[in-house]
């Protein structure tokens, strides 16, 4: 089973459900997950990982800061080849996802094996559940 780590900021909750449904369905599955905000994260714990998921929310078509100041502290890790996947959350226009993604793969150089999963806010858990679950198969599918 394969050591996950779930990087995620949140404006509004709705990025944090998603963290919150995919840890869950990868525990149940038998994955090691952990789920952290940003702040909390370490070069060290990116590198160690498996599986790296990152998630934000689009705030005014960017990504928010503490995600954005993240990106920038662990710019020097060594993620090449790591196999991942990002996912955000958005009220109108979504562009965190892209940015992530291509954080991911530009910078990182790491492999993203599933598309991201882009997710209009909702507090609806079953919405969440039912756009996560698919997300976290094809995931599995490679972990």
């Amino acid at each position: 089973m394969a050591n996950v780590l779930i990087v995620y900021d949140s404006l509004r909750g709705g990025t944090k459900r998603i963290a919150d449904v995919a840890a869950q369905l990868l525990t149940e599955a038998g994955h090691q997950v952990a789920v952290s905000k940003p702040s909390n994260v370490t070069v060290t714990d990116l590198e160690a990982a498996d599986f790296l998921m990152l998630g934000g929310p689009t705030y005014h078509k960017d990504l928010i800061g503490p995600m954005k100041t993240f990106l920038f502290k662990v710019a020097d890790a060594k993620l090449e080849g790591k196999p991942g996947a990002a996912f955000a959350s958005f009220g109108w226009s979504g562009e965190s996802l892209g940015i992530l993604e291509d954080t991911m793969k530009n910078l990182f150089q790491m492999n993203l094996v599933v598309d991201g999963l882009k997710l209009k806010q909702t507090p609806v858990m079953a919405k969440v559940k039912a756009a996560v679950e698919p997300f976290v198969k094809q995931i599995e599918a490679v972990l």
